[in-house]
């Protein structure tokens, strides 16, 4: 290759390095993020929960508890922490994983939740900030709140019921209820 066509190459090469920058860096997700705005402003925005225009959290993390007269989340291996997030990566047979699901049973025994029902109480999710738990847990958790509270069972049950997300299309996941959404409604109905 003589001289002139080398440099000729380079100059295409940088071109197209600036060009690509600019298309994929740039343009690509300003665009992506004005069609998210516009169409999924809500889910765009991190599906924040808002109370008398205050933000309290979000549909898609779960939060450290302040208070033993909530629904319980699933235990975080990240202490709840946005940034890092994730699981303990410990396996099934460590002894350190075997203590602390020992630990929550007994946690969970000592206020009367069965632990054998709210079994996804005793491990973390995968990201640490899933904010589902089960239908049956949820209602096994009312019967806790039911105690402490003195709310009748049936309120608190009609609550969970209003709080259930079916499965999408009717066949993608399963029924569960958002513990943030399900508390923000126990703590209005309970004034807390």
């Amino acid at each position: 290759m003589k001289k002139n066509e080398i440099s000729s190459q380079w100059e295409i090469v940088i071109r197209f390095l600036f060009i690509s920058l600019f298309a994929f860096g740039f343009l690509y997700p300003l665009t992506i993020t004005g069609i998210t705005k516009l169409f999924f402003l809500e889910k765009a925005n991190g599906s924040l929960i808002r109370l008398d225009g205050k933000v309290v959290g979000s549909e898609l993390l779960s939060q450290k508890l302040n208070s033993n007269s909530i629904f319980r989340y699933r235990p975080s291996a990240a202490d709840f922490g946005k940034i890092p997030s994730g699981a303990s990566n410990l396996s099934p047979s460590s002894l350190e994983l075997q203590t602390m699901i020992n630990e929550r049973k007994l946690e969970l025994d000592r206020l009367g939740i069965r632990h054998t029902v709210c079994s996804e109480l005793l491990y973390s999710s995968g990201s640490g900030l899933d904010p589902h738990i089960s239908v049956g847990c949820a209602r096994e958790q009312a019967e806790f709140l039911h105690r402490v509270s003195k709310v009748p069972l049936d309120v608190i049950n009609e609550l969970i019921q209003q709080n259930i997300e079916y499965p999408i299309w009717g066949m993608m996941g399963r029924d569960r209820v958002n513990v943030t959404k399900l508390n923000l409604s126990w703590k209005q109905m309970t004034h807390e």
